[in-house]
């Protein structure tokens, strides 16, 4: 059982991952209150318009729903002059992953292409009416499963970037006070974990830029923040210094010169880490 506990500690699933499954069961539910006869497309919209952010999911639900007309116009074409032609099937695919570059549709050129082939591959052509009606309720039921994507991404457990930008700031100062203690004692200095935690207040902070301005209401503290991330990277630089000279408590006395250095990296490691003392602290859940 100790493989399954560390799956579940080190593994845990994700919010994304729950708000898809959440707006799955919507998707479904809605489609039988309408009676749609395919929410199978609706499902697959809602599965794949469903983004990191509320801002990408907008962004990616405006180009998914011209990427949906897109490859049902292209589809609905091309089964009306040649349904499951092999030669029109990579025709369209061509045609469709061109267009989709060609409008920078992010993200929409795989449902466009899927809609496409979902329109090669109608069973009945007997007429021509009978195309577009299936081609119309595609649509539909696309635009219904974007719509339900980004309604739950919206309402349940938004992203809270703010707050997240406030605690990737404290794990990563803390991480900086524990290397510049172990440079102070001469012990081994990991940089890369004072990296990573860089890293990951980075991203938190573009993740927050690219939100909509109507969802962003910290912008004074993660303006605060993202002003000290340049002397964070000079005190990774510092720490990054200082290891390489491979000093250690148990070593002999350094040379004179490399002893100079050293405290030259090390006193302006701890101005630098003063400088940024004043961090908003992550709010309480």
């Amino acid at each position: 059982m100790n493989w399954l506990t560390s799956v579940l500690t080190n593994h845990r699933m994700g919010l994304r991952i729950i708000k898809t499954g959440i707006a799955v069961t919507v998707c479904v539910a809605v489609s039988f209150l309408l009676k749609l006869n395919q929410p199978f497309f609706a499902v697959i919209a809602t599965v794949m318009s469903m983004g990191k952010s509320i801002d990408i999911s907008f962004k990616s639900g405006k180009n998914k729903l011209i990427g949906v007309i897109i490859g049902i116009a292209i589809g609905s074409g091309f089964a009306l002059i040649a349904p499951a032609n092999a030669g029109l099937c990579g025709i369209g695919i061509i045609l469709t992953l061109y267009l989709c570059q060609l409008f920078k549709l992010t993200g929409a050129s795989t449902l466009s292409c899927f809609l496409f082939a979902a329109m090669m591959f109608i069973h009945d052509f007997g007429a021509h009416i009978i195309t577009w009606h299936f081609a119309a309720t595609c649509m539909i039921d696309s635009v219904i499963g974007i719509a339900i994507a980004l309604l739950v991404n919206l309402i349940v457990m938004p992203p809270n970037y703010a707050d997240e930008i406030k605690k990737s700031c404290a794990a990563l100062r803390e991480q900086i006070k524990e290397s510049i203690g172990n440079a102070a004692e001469r012990r081994q200095i990991d940089a890369r974990a004072v990296e990573a935690a860089m890293q990951k207040l980075n991203y938190n902070v573009n993740m927050y830029i690219a939100e909509a301005k109507f969802l962003r209401w910290n912008d004074e503290d993660v303006f605060k923040v993202s002003c000290k991330i340049s002397t964070y990277q000079m005190i990774l630089d510092e720490l990054r210094a200082v290891k390489v000279m491979e000093l250690t408590e148990d070593g002999a006395e350094p040379a004179p010169e490399l002893l100079t250095a050293y405290r030259y990296h090390m006193d302006r490691m701890q101005k630098l880490f003063e400088s940024t003392a004043e961090v908003p602290e992550p709010e309480e859940q």
